[in-house]
């Protein structure tokens, strides 16, 4: 599970991306990760972790930040200095309604995950670590990818379509879709106009969010 893959594309932005950033997540989007291909980077230095399993600690609580894993990924940031961050994680679907409702920005404090359709969710990266090691240019992403658990693993194609409306196939596609938009960019600019094109509500939802969290003049990504 434990992997890593640097591209040399020349001068350009570096982009970093990680996967396996706590719990068991790595195994579940590996296999997306390596569905990139070649022609899908920009120009530039990219740079792509997935980590071995961990203790779960979510990241919007400092004491993640100051395990093991939060150092190492810290230090990783800190190290590259990257203009695109993107932390490629796996939820539970079963939390799709609480992690994207409106009430989880007043009992944790942090804006809830946009939906981008398919069960493919995607935020900011946490307060915590989006102030304290990042500029304001750099462009951070949180892109997670629909897993199930329980009983759920029992379910087949169909059964899975008939309790959530869930096809595996498309929310791939989705996740893709978006992770594409972030390796194909060269500049803000661009990824920006990309996601305006793309995904004009999510962006807008964005913008409201960040505005709560940091104030007026902090981009929405």
């Amino acid at each position: 599970m434990s992997y890593f893959r640097y591209i040399d594309n020349g001068e350009g932005p570096t982009k970093l991306f990680i996967g396996g950033v706590h719990g068991n997540e790595g195994k579940d989007v590996l296999p997306l990760i390596k569905l990139l291909k070649p022609e899908d980077f920009s120009n530039g230095q990219i740079y792509i972790y997935n980590f071995d399993k961990t203790p779960y600690i979510s990241t919007i609580h400092k004491e993640f930040y100051e395990s093991e894993q939060g150092k190492r990924i810290t230090s990783i940031i800190d190290y590259y200095k990257p203009d695109f961050y993107t932390e490629l994680h796996s939820y539970n679907i079963k939390h799709f309604e609480h992690l994207t409702s409106l009430e989880r920005l007043e009992s944790e404090g942090i804006p809830p995950l946009i939906d981008c359709g398919e069960y493919v969710l995607c935020s900011s990266v946490s307060p915590l670590i989006r102030r304290n090691h990042f500029t304001a240019k750099t462009i951070c992403q949180t892109l997670e990818f629909p897993t199930f658990k329980g009983d759920d693993l029992n379910l087949n194609e169909k059964e899975l379509y008939e309790k959530y409306g869930f096809k595996k196939e498309l929310s791939v596609k989705e996740y893709m879709s978006f992770l594409r938009l972030i390796t194909l960019s060269s500049t803000r600019k661009e990824f920006e106009e990309w996601v305006l094109r793309d995904y004009k509500k999510q962006a807008d939802l964005a913008l409201k969010y960040v505005k709560i969290i940091y104030g007026d003049n902090f981009p929405r990504y």
